[in-house]
Formats: C-alpha cells, sequence, structure tokens
C-alpha cells in the first residue's frame, strides 16, 4: 500500500517547508462501496494545494484486475491484450463506429507488409518468436505507396506522434526518392524515427498492412497538396480503424519502455477477519483507467487533441502501461474491462454524431471542445485554427451549416453573443483581484473578436437567458487559403449598438473605470456586495497591447481610445439583472477598433442612475465623429471591429 500511495502521490516524499501543514485523508467513495479515496494536502500559508487520488480495495475473486508480467510496454502479452479490445470493438460495441467504406482514403499509406507474411501465426496463436520477427529489424520491406489502386475500404492505423524538432525523416521534394524504395534502411539509420518503427510493429502484429504517418504520407513543402490532406484530415482519422499514440514518447524514444511492474500491478495482501475465523486476499490499485486530456506529454499538444476526438479507437503507449479508449471503453492492461461504477460519466469523447442532436446541441459541444482545445499547445502559433480545422468541419455537418459561415473559430449564427469569451484562467468572473500578465501570445490569422486570436485557455459565457442588445450588420473576410475552416488575413466585423469611453486610473493599487465626468466603478475579478461600486473587467492578458497597459501603472492616457461595447443583457420579469459585453480599443483606422477583453456588471453597487446605465439606454453620448461609422436615432453606434 505504501508502494501504491507514493506512486500515486510522488509529492509524499518531496521535501517540504517545516511549516507548511500536510495532511492525508482517506475516505470511502461516495461512488462505490468497494473504493475508498486518497486526498493529499499541503497547506502553504492559506493556499492549500491538492493531490486527489482514487484506490479502490477489493477480494481477489471480483476479478477483472490484471496482474502484468512483461517488463516491456509492448510484448506479446500487450499485443494480445489490444487484440482483444480491437475486435471487441470493432464486432460488439453498440456505441463504436462500424468499420464502413470511406468516401476517399488518405493520397498515400505506408504499406508494412509488402513482403508475403503467409508462413506467420494469426494474432491469437503467435508465439514469441513470431512476434520478434515482425519488428522492422528482422522484416524490412515498406513502401510509401499510393492509393489510388485501392479499394474505399482498405483498413489502415494512423499514428499520433510529436515530431522531432527538426524533424528525423519526412517526405519532400528533397527527399521525394523515399517514394521509390524500400524506407527501412532510412528508418533504422534515423535516430528519431523509432516511434515510426515501432508503430510498424504494432500494425504488423495487430494483423494490418496499411498505416497513415503524416510526415510520410503528405508531401511536407507542397502548399496545394498539404492544403489538400488537411481540409479531408477529419476523414482520414474518422475512417481509421485504429489510432496508435505515442502519449508518452518523444520521437527517439519510440512507444516502448522498460516498465516498473512494482508501482503499476495490484498490491495484494491476506486480511483476517476474527468474526469469522477467515482469511480473506485482498488487492488494491489505483483506478487509473482513462487518460484526461492533461496526461501524458502528446494529448497537451493542439493537432493531437483534433486526432484524439475524431479517431473511433486509440491504443495510448505510456511509459507504464497501454491504455485503450473508444466510444465504449476505456481500459487499461491492469483494468482491461474498465471501471464499472456509479460514478458520473467521464467527458465524452468525439463529435456528437447522433442525427437526433438539435443544431444548439451540436454547439454547445462545438464551444466544449474548443475550451478543452485552447488549453493545448502549438509549435507554431498560426497553426491555431487550422489544427481544429477537422473538427470545425464536422461541427458544420452536423449543423448543416454553409462553410462560408464559419468566422475564423467562430459561426456567424452565433455573433454577437459569442464574442463573450474570456480567459479561463482569470474565469470571466475568476475570484483574483488583479491580473497576471502573462506572456504576449497572439495569433495574427485570426481577429480580435475570435477566441483563436490568443494563445490561452478561454472559456465561453453560457447563460440561456441572455438577450443580445448588438447586432451583426456584416461581415467581411479574405481566408489564407481554399479551407473556409483554416485561418484569415483579414476578417472585419460590422457591428452595432451601444458604446461608451472609458478612463483607467489605478490609486493605492485599486483600479477604477471612469464613464463620464461623475461616475466611477471598481475593477474587480468578482462582485461581492462589499465592493464600491463594481464592475467586472476580463482583460485579454496575452495581448501586447494590454499587457503593456498593464505593465506600466495601469492607468490610460487621458485621451481615451478604450471603450466598453454592450453585448447582451439578462432580465427578469421585474428588473434588470447582468449587463454583458466587451472592451475595445481604437485604432487609426475611422470607426475601427480591436477586441482587447470582455466584461459585466450587475444591477448592485451604483450601475443604477449612473452615466454607464444612461449610455446603455442610448440617452449619453461619449464619442467622437472618428469614433464611429454611424449613429442612429436610437442611440446606437455603427463600428468596425478587425
Amino acid at each position: 500500500m505504501c508502494t501504491l500511495l507514493h506512486t500515486s502521490i510522488p509529492q509524499l516524499l518531496e521535501p517540504s517547508d517545516p511549516e507548511d501543514s500536510r495532511e492525508l485523508i482517506i475516505s470511502r467513495s461516495p461512488h462505490d462501496r468497494a473504493a475508498i479515496m486518497v486526498n493529499f494536502i499541503v497547506i502553504s500559508g492559506d493556499e492549500p494545494t491538492k493531490y486527489p487520488i482514487s484506490i479502490r480495495i477489493q477480494n481477489v475473486k471480483h476479478g477483472c484486475v490484471h496482474v502484468l508480467d512483461s517488463p516491456r510496454t509492448w510484448s506479446l502479452e500487450t499485443l494480445r491484450k489490444t487484440y482483444s479490445w480491437l475486435k471487441s470493438c470493432i464486432s460488439s460495441h453498440d456505441n463504436c463506429p462500424r468499420l464502413l467504406a470511406a468516401s476517399r482514403l488518405p493520397l498515400r499509406l505506408v504499406d508494412v507488409m509488402s513482403t508475403d507474411l503467409g508462413y506467420v501465426r494469426s494474432t491469437e496463436e503467435m508465439r514469441p518468436k513470431e512476434f520478434d520477427m515482425l519488428s522492422l529489424e528482422e522484416l524490412p520491406n515498406v513502401r510509401i505507396i499510393s492509393s489510388t489502386a485501392l479499394p474505399l475500404d482498405t483498413p489502415y492505423f494512423t499514428l499520433s506522434h510529436r515530431w522531432g524538432t527538426p524533424p528525423g525523416i519526412l517526405l519532400n521534394k528533397e527527399t521525394e526518392y523515399l517514394l521509390n524504395d524500400d524506407i527501412t534502411p532510412h528508418l533504422l539509420r534515423c535516430s528519431e524515427a523509432a516511434v515510426f518503427r515501432h508503430a510498424i510493429h504494432v500494425t504488423r502484429s495487430l494483423g494490418f498492412r496499411y498505416i497513415w504517418i503524416d510526415a510520410l504520407c503528405i508531401m511536407q513543402d507542397d502548399g496545394p497538396e498539404k492544403t489538400g490532406e488537411i481540409m479531408q484530415m477529419d476523414q482520414i482519422y474518422m475512417n481509421s480503424t485504429l489510432n496508435i499514440s505515442a502519449t508518452e514518447a518523444q520521437s527517439r524514444n519510440g512507444l516502448v519502455f522498460d516498465r516498473e511492474s512494482l508501482p503499476t500491478n495490484p498490491c495484494r495482501a491476506i486480511v483476517r477477519v476474527f468474526e469469522i475465523q477467515t482469511d480473506i486476499c485482498l488487492q488494491a490499485f489505483s483506478e487509473n483507467h482513462f487518460l484526461a486530456s492533461s496526461e501524458g506529454l502528446l494529448n497537451k499538444r493542439g493537432w493531437v487533441f483534433q486526432e484524439r476526438t475524431l479517431a473511433p479507437r486509440i491504443v495510448h503507449f505510456t511509459k507504464d502501461q497501454v491504455f485503450w479508449e473508444c466510444h465504449s471503453l476505456d481500459a487499461s492492461e491492469v483494468l482491461p474491462r474498465g471501471i464499472s461504477d456509479s460514478r458520473p460519466p467521464r467527458p465524452k469523447k468525439g463529435v456528437e454524431t447522433s442525427p437526433t442532436l438539435t443544431i444548439q446541441q451540436v454547439k454547445l459541444r462545438w464551444y466544449e471542445l474548443v475550451e478543452d482545445y485552447s488549453g493545448t499547445s502549438l509549435t507554431f502559433a498560426d497553426d491555431r485554427l487550422l489544427a481544429i480545422s477537422a473538427i470545425a468541419k464536422q461541427c458544420c455537418l452536423r449543423m448543416r451549416l454553409d462553410p462560408s459561415e464559419y468566422l475564423a473559430g467562430m459561426w456567424k449564427n452565433d455573433l454577437p453573443l459569442s464574442l463573450i469569451w474570456g480567459d479561463l484562467d482569470r474565469g470571466l468572473g475568476a475570484d483574483k483581484s488583479r491580473p497576471t500578465i502573462g506572456a504576449k501570445m497572439e495569433m495574427k490569422h485570426a481577429p480580435s473578436w475570435s477566441w483563436a486570436s490568443v494563445l490561452t485557455e478561454v472559456m465561453f459565457c453560457r447563460f440561456p437567458s441572455l438577450v443580445a442588445k448588438a447586432e451583426v450588420l456584416g461581415v467581411e473576410i479574405k481566408r489564407i487559403s481554399p479551407n473556409f475552416f483554416g485561418g484569415t488575413e483579414f476578417c472585419r466585423l460590422r457591428l452595432r449598438g451601444r458604446i461608451c469611453k472609458f478612463r483607467r486610473h489605478v490609486h493605492d493599487d485599486v483600479p477604477w473605470i471612469y464613464i463620464g465626468q461623475r461616475s466611477r466603478f471598481q475593477e474587480v475579478r468578482r462582485i461581492r456586495s462589499t465592493q464600491d461600486n463594481p464592475i467586472v473587467i476580463d482583460w485579454d492578458i496575452s495581448r501586447r497591447v494590454v499587457s503593456d497597459l498593464l505593465d506600466t501603472d495601469g492607468s490610460t492616457p487621458a485621451a481615451s481610445t478604450y471603450a466598453l461595447f454592450q453585448i447582451a443583457s439578462v432580465h427578469d420579469e421585474i428588473e434588470l439583472l447582468v449587463e454583458r459585453g466587451i472592451i475595445l480599443q481604437r485604432i487609426a483606422a475611422h470607426g475601427t477598433y480591436l477586441r482587447i477583453g470582455c466584461f459585466f456588471t450587475r444591477w448592485v453597487g451604483g450601475y443604477l442612475g449612473s452615466e454607464l446605465e444612461v449610455v446603455f439606454k442610448g440617452h449619453f453620448k461619449t464619442l467622437s465623429a472618428g469614433d464611429y461609422l454611424d449613429l442612429d436615432s436610437g442611440g446606437k453606434y455603427t463600428i468596425d471591429v478587425v
């Protein structure tokens, strides 16, 4: 048990400050009487840090727990378990897609068995010697082939991996010779190609002939070809039989690790029950049977998020064991049937495919996926939209929308409400009194009003009773490629609504927002009853213009170029409850702005009767002639946001 606890919570043995409080709390799981919950809590000052794990203790007779024998993460033992998962999923999982003919195959595939393997037994009957013979070192002759002559129902695997920096081997015009010969010598010579060699071994051992590897199957310096294959990425992954994921591997390491079985395997002990004079054999084990999006180096990558979302079946290779993931089962080598109990279901996998789903349900799923995706990392910032473009394409199909309705990560029919998004770390009202200045990370191929324009984890405002107060008059867009779901060179949004300039002044480390001549609001992260006229401001702190402002004393110039633009309100039957909108900064072009944050204020405090309320009712003007394009009789201004 001590080994299990230390493996699950390595912080137990880490050195700590003598003044810190450390607590180990053990309690019964609320979801299963056979499980216990363990929480390790470190309290440093006033801030507690929790390290929760879930450990199950059960009678050995209950079964469903496998003891690992192999010292490596790829072996005949692992092969048989993976084959069992794959066979069951294809034949009997009701929630998993059947293997059907694709509308198109990837342009190229890697043929891993161009040599006749008739003398090798089937996967179920394979012996250790035959398993070893399927490695690339023992059996060469691997070729990159065109798929044009293959039938559309040809099964193939895909590989999710992290490219080396620079990539050790890839297909481009300089290495076009890879298309003509056996690529085995090149794979064996390249130290960065271990993950390719191991993936070929996995594919062969499971009895399949083809695998799609992006670095080898797309001509990387052929712009039109690369764009065309990226536009079909949803079909490539959704139509694959299995995705092999190098979840914790670098290219040099490959898929195979030497593992310590002791920390991974269940711990067993004989317990004497004196009341009935009986010995019971118990086993305790970690309930880790599913890899969260934050687990594994690879799962934190943006491109891989899309691959994991779209692939119907995934086998994850980690340092300790192999994990299985499909629409019906999450399992591991130790827990090959997963966990069945009353706990809440894990997050949904994939894009919803049920034909009964409404457009609104698909849209909500899109926002969930964007929020998860926005926390991943990318080598190239300008891939921000491209790396989720296949998911966007599938959502567009599910909602039966024209692709032109997709605007740099946003849906035209969901504007202007979808403009209300913010930094998850600061949380559209998270409890942080001062903004934390982050890295200046912006994406140039998205307009400022899109979540994709800043490289930070975002969240959207989901408030079903929001009533739009602004309206979209038009959109002008120029895309960087034929891919409707990629980035943009230019995207101008024309809005009509109520807007007012403001000034920001920091006094005694407290920021204040000034409206007009007499109204001021305290800038806060969360509204509380003790605050003086609060307004919640959520700055886009990844933007250079914002970080430059907050890096100084935080006060705006006297001649302010900052404005609050009202997007929506929430009312009940009697009174106004909430005003929500976006923060803008005027740029040189006439009546044109950048989005630099969002805000909300409530009826509590000094809002009622203030100049801000008068502005949002259209009775007070703060803009000069160059600040807007048009002003209607109801006090609504027309502006552009880029």
